[in-house]
């Protein structure tokens, strides 16, 4: 029995990934081996319609002192290869072998850790051991060692000052072949020495056939061994009208799944016509649902707006009701003024630029896994069930409790900006960059008004870990940026969490006046000038794909666990300015620098 936190379970540690626990290496198994009978339904009609599932259900949770009969989730031992550090003998764990316990040496009784390597297919996301009886026998000497395939290896350090993999060496006690892990690491190495992909996960039965995609070793430990594809929303208000979506009722429909999978097999069209007659909706719909040639990132993506926008509008609710609190018990909001009466000059020259300030006195959460991949963010999607498809799909999900400040921009000062052509072009920069990149689908359109409130967004942040009494990491944003006939230009920043910790006023009480504008203009002389100007600020591409332009760590990247865009996207010349390109906020900067040099004088 290892114990972990519920929302860990999701991410980092969700379904796929490693989870490193007192010495031991685990992976988490997907949910179609997870006892149902004792998760728990979480409600997000929202999520649901979006994601195209029935329900969503929440990892099972235990007491402080679970026993053996507790029901938990299942973990795969992985990697199976381990080694004892005493004696430093290699042992291959296999099923039938497995007890629970923590592994001890059966030759010296020494502690058992984990290999530091395994193996990934770098398109189907598999993930499987390091042929280790392979690699030591793939330099042979001689004929027995070419013959040799005991697993009775020994884990070596070489001496004589070496550094680096090079120094390592597994070594053969049978036949005497070894070889170190210099080249274990580099691109193609198990496939020079023949190695196929096992074409499954450690938790599943071995593949007869194995796979033919490529396979690359990293470290267990390495971020891009698991990349969660992680859905979150808020959970707002339904509307006093709810719009009818026959699509996502088509794609949850309980048959749809076995259409899709052979939409033109002998049942298709029975199983078109059911689905139809049971929904209340046309053939052709269903047949044009079921052929759709979107890919899994589009339609997230798609979720993804059509969320957001839903969330728009219910701030929105509150910005035209300033007189009253809007809401219900999981998503309280109040409009607030941006500035008190008779604010200093200052403070009203930043306020021409800004539009509304909402109070999220609280916030609920969902975060769904449905997804990860491995290798890098063009690798397939793997789902997080990978059991036949039943007659209802659910994902797993965690809901936390926070609180948030929503600051949006004059639409008519910021349709003028973002119009301009030095700024359009930054933008089309990169624009360009993100549809030729391989993770560029997950993304949202690299729009001027999505690049500075995202970028806003970062500055202030980081500005407020300073004050808000939560720490930078607990900190999330979400951008609200739509050019479309129903325009959105705001940001929400808060904090969300499993417990009270979410809802401490410490975030709300900040976003009071004239406490907000300060954060703001701090936040914005901050960003005028980086430690690494000027570098930073004539940079012409940063980061993953060069998809940043002026922005780095020392002015503008923040957590990982923060941005829901990976750091990237991100332009302070946008907010700030420079001698090609008029930022947002660059007269506010100037005028809060003249006042501040007249007080000074």
């Amino acid at each position: 029995m290892r114990k972990t936190r519920l929302s860990q379970t999701i991410s980092p540690f969700g379904v796929g990934a490693i989870l490193d626990i007192d010495g031991e290496s685990l992976m988490a198994a997907d949910i179609s081996l997870w006892p149902v009978d004792h998760t728990q339904r979480i409600e997000s009609r929202r999520l649901e319609e979006s994601l195209g599932v029935t329900e969503l259900r929440s990892p099972p949770s235990v007491p402080s002192y679970p026993s053996r009969r507790t029901p938990g989730i299942f973990y795969q031992r992985f990697p199976g290869w381990l080694f004892c550090q005493d004696c430093r003998r290699m042992h291959r764990i296999k099923r039938h072998d497995e007890t629970g316990e923590v592994p001890i040496c059966r030759h010296c009784r020494g502690p058992m850790v984990p290999m530091r390597f395994i193996a990934v297919g770098t398109k189907r996301g598999h993930a499987m051991d390091v042929p280790w009886v392979r690699w030591t026998h793939s330099e042979p000497r001689n004929a027995d060692q070419e013959r040799c395939r005991v697993e009775d290896l020994l884990f070596k350090t070489r001496g004589g000052g070496s550094e680096g993999l090079s120094s390592l060496v597994v070594h053969c006690a049978v036949c005497s072949a070894s070889r170190d892990l210099g080249d274990l690491t580099a691109k193609g190495a198990l496939n020079r020495i023949g190695f196929r992909c096992a074409g499954g996960q450690p938790w599943q039965p071995s593949s007869v056939n194995g796979c033919d995609e490529p396979v690359e070793v990293l470290q267990r430990g390495a971020t891009n061994v698991t990349l969660n594809e992680v859905t979150t929303a808020l959970d707002i208000p339904e509307p006093s009208m709810p719009i009818r979506d026959e699509e996502a009722e088509i794609r949850q429909h309980r048959n749809f799944e076995n259409v899709k999978s052979a939409p033109t097999g002998p049942r298709a069209e029975m199983l078109i016509e059911l689905i139809a007659e049971e929904l209340g909706v046309t053939t052709d719909l269903v047949r044009r649902v079921v052929t759709s040639t979107t890919s899994p990132d589009d339609e997230v993506k798609a979720a993804r707006d059509g969320l957001l926008a839903d969330e728009w509008q219910a701030f929105q609710q509150a910005i035209d009701n300033p007189a009253e609190s809007i809401g219900t018990p999981t998503f309280i909001v109040s409009a607030t003024p941006f500035l008190k009466p008779n604010a200093p000059s200052v403070h009203r020259a930043a306020e021409e630029l800004v539009g509304h300030v909402v109070l999220a006195h609280r916030l609920r959460e969902v975060r769904v896994l449905h997804g990860f991949r491995r290798y890098d963010l063009a690798a397939d999607i793997v789902d997080v069930n990978l059991a036949p498809r039943g007659r209802a799909r659910w994902l797993p999900a965690v809901e936390s409790f926070g609180e948030g400040v929503l600051l949006t921009l004059d639409e008519s000062r910021l349709t003028e900006w973002e119009n301009r052509e030095a700024i359009t072009e930054r933008a089309r920069q990169l624009e360009r960059r993100r549809r030729d990149s391989p993770i560029g689908s997950r993304l949202s359109d690299a729009t001027p008004r999505l690049i500075l409130l995202h970028t806003l967004a970062h500055i202030l942040m980081r500005q407020l870990a300073f004050s808000c009494g939560y720490s930078a990491a607990s900190l999330r944003e979400r951008v609200y940026a739509s050019t479309g006939p129903k325009p959105e230009a705001g940001l929400l920043i808060y904090t969300a969490a499993g417990d009270a910790e979410g809802t401490l006023g410490g975030l709300v009480r900040q976003g009071e006046p004239p406490r907000l504008v300060r954060t703001l203009l701090s936040a914005l002389e901050s960003a005028a000038w980086c430690s690494s100007d000027p570098l930073c600020r004539g940079s012409r591409g940063q980061g993953l794909g060069s998809m940043n332009l002026a922005a780095c760590h020392g002015c503008s990247l923040v957590s990982e666990t923060s941005c829901e865009r990976g750091n990237l996207l991100l332009d302070r010349v946008m907010l700030v300015g420079d001698e090609g390109a008029p930022g947002y906020f660059q007269d506010v900067i100037a005028f809060a620098r003249q006042e501040a040099a007249k007080l000074s004088s």
